[in-house]
């Protein structure tokens, strides 16, 4: 993942590029979807079909060796223009010590 920080109104710095990500809600087998920004507090990535404002997912990331698992919950769902969908997810479970990792990986360290 290429680090480019972008700066928004939001309280957590994200990172910019394009991170595998596997997601899974009750009933439904996980999916792989793309995640093109990450940030300590959460993701905003690309599925192919939209999941529900406030639909509560798990999250699993390999990032640089490491799995994060983390419970998020849906809060944007946009239709993009070639018929996918970005999905902003806010996570609601994650361990400190990995929402302190996401932050360090965000800052560059």
């Amino acid at each position: 993942m290429s680090v480019i920080v972008t700066s928004e109104k939001r309280q957590e710095k994200r990172v910019g590029g394009t991170l595998e990500v596997i997601i899974s809600t009750h009933g439904m087998p996980g999916q792989s979807v793309t995640a093109l920004n990450l940030s300590a507090s959460g993701l905003y990535c690309i599925c192919t079909d939209p999941l529900g404002d406030l639909t509560r997912v798990d999250v699993s990331v390999n990032l640089n060796e490491n799995q994060i698992m983390a419970r998020a919950v849906v809060i944007r769902e946009e239709e993009l223009p070639d018929g996918t969908w970005g999905i902003g997810l806010f996570f609601t479970r994650i361990r400190f010590e990995d929402r302190q990792f996401f932050a360090r990986y965000v800052n560059g360290e």
